[in-house]
């Protein structure tokens, strides 16, 4: 990845896993499920649904990187957010819940409906 992530990066996919969890749990099916299935779930709507409301491969890797941020490690966070690899003093516009609803809600409610139409 050539550029920086930012914190908007990662307000980006906090959102995004925000949503696709509440969509998520509005499934009685989907609370029926491991918390390992669960998991894979909803990483897989999230990656699916980067991939397709971003057109730049660094932006789509960016946010990619954000959510998957969980599972490192203290030491690895330390690196991982490192001014030479991060810029976190970006300011977050007004209107960016607005921004990220307009670009994720569809992509999130299809994605989620058919991931849970197989547990039928």
């Amino acid at each position: 990845m050539k550029r920086k992530r930012t914190n908007l990066d990662t307000a980006e996919a906090n959102y995004l896993y925000a949503q696709v969890l509440v969509e998520f749990n509005s499934y009685e099916k989907f609370k029926n499920l491991s918390i390992p299935e669960r998991n894979n779930l909803i990483d897989e709507v999230c990656a699916k649904v980067i991939d397709e409301a971003n057109k730049q491969k660094q932006d789509r890797e960016a946010i990619k990187f954000e959510l998957n941020s969980y599972k490192l490690s203290e030491e690895e966070k330390k690196k991982f957010y490192d001014e030479s690899f991060y810029q976190k003093d970006l300011i977050k516009p007004d209107n960016f819940n607005d921004k990220m609803k307009e670009k994720y809600f569809e992509l999130i409610k299809n994605s989620v409906y058919k991931k849970m139409n197989v547990y039928n």
